[in-house]
């Protein structure tokens, strides 16, 4: 079909000949700034606190409290040691008198090292470019945005899983992600086909989102943030209409407001944070659902993460673990290049797993 409007694909008409001809002496018209609209903002790891480790494997411990109950005792009641279930005893005492209560817990997360290589030639650093002083700097810069959004992947979509390596095997260790430690149905909804191989697409609801308030808010947490991807960010604004009838009017400026910002549950308000790294495609390996440990819950066995979770949860009880910060590694002069390298090694640490829950299964 020919194209009527003579435009090139999306880079617009083309130039015009200069080899030969009226117009040879024309100087070209090339503005001296570059654009990029791709997004770096890294909602996740902006938003959490930062800490260190000493080891490749980075720990912390966690603990609860005993389940309310009776500890009643009558007068003059002798000491009894602690026990498992509470320590039975003449006249009857209360059977959390004596109840040693629950342990504490030990959690960890692998270290994982991050990197980008950079290479630059003579020539690229000697030629006069538009928009670019130095070629060698605009790359270290343009791979440190890149890292930082490798690493929110990492930490909110990849689904690892902390493993570690035999040291110096060529292989990479892997730190676990949000979903590593925010699995438990103590604190999450499974949905669509997390539920049952069968159950077709999942859709988010209020009534899903008021079930993982409550269960984090009966573990004791409040979570203040739920992170979805754009499309779900559009759906869960689309629910504040379906699911409560709630008309949107015209206001005296003749502006209608169709987003939802902050959402006000039962157990407190969850501020609304899209991240367009939730929406990117990401075949995950070998993941199982719910109740169906032994059936990967797609035929190929390889769902896509792409649109897959609402993850609500506290910053506070995240925070990103250095062993090693971000540094550039000068590899130097080879030959006619110049070469260096950005390297990192961190962590997630998730402080309790039990103050931030999730959605799976959505789409």
């Amino acid at each position: 079909m020919t194209n009527l409007l003579a435009v090139r694909a999306t880079g617009g008409p083309g130039g015009p000949s200069r080899s030969t001809g009226a117009n040879v002496s024309q100087r070209e018209d090339l503005a001296n700034f570059i654009t990029m609209i791709t997004r770096d903002e890294t909602p996740f790891t902006s938003d959490i606190g930062k800490s260190s480790a000493s080891a490749i494997y980075h720990e912390w411990q966690t603990d609860t409290l005993e389940a309310p109950g009776n500890s009643r005792i009558p007068e003059g009641q002798d000491f009894l040691a602690p026990a498992a279930g509470g320590a039975s005893a003449t006249p009857t005492v209360g059977g959390k008198f004596a109840e040693s209560g629950p342990q504490r817990t030990r959690l960890g997360n692998y270290t994982q090292i991050n990197g980008k290589t950079i290479a630059v030639s003579g020539t690229r650093r000697a030629v006069d470019q538009a928009g670019v002083a130095d070629e060698y700097a605009y790359q270290l810069k343009k791979r440190g945005t890149e890292l930082r959004r490798d690493v929110e992947f990492d930490m909110i979509h990849s689904y690892n899983v902390s493993s570690a390596i035999t040291p110096q095997d060529g292989s990479s260790r892997s730190a676990g992600g949000f979903q590593s430690f925010i699995n438990s149905a103590s604190t999450v909804v499974y949905v669509g086909q997390f539920m049952a191989p069968s159950a077709g697409t999942g859709s988010l609801a209020l009534t899903d989102i008021d079930s993982v308030m409550q269960k984090i808010y009966e573990q004791g947490g409040k979570a203040t943030k739920i992170m979805v991807s754009p499309k779900i960010r559009r759906d869960f604004s689309d629910l504040m209409v379906s699911d409560t009838g709630v008309v949107r009017n015209i206001d005296a400026g003749g502006q209608l407001r169709q987003s939802v910002d902050v959402y006000m549950s039962d157990f407190g308000e969850v501020m609304v944070v899209p991240n367009y790294i939730m929406g990117l495609s990401n075949l995950l390996d070998g993941i199982h659902g719910h109740n169906h440990a032994s059936n990967k819950f797609t035929s190929g066995g390889r769902p896509d993460a792409a649109n897959l979770a609402a993850l609500i949860y506290d910053p506070m009880w995240f925070a990103t673990a250095y062993l090693r910060p971000l540094q550039e590694v000068d590899v130097g002069q080879q030959g006619d290049s110049t070469k260096g390298m950005m390297v990192e090694e961190c962590t997630l640490e998730v402080r309790n797993p039990l103050g931030c829950g999730a959605i799976y299964g959505l789409n």
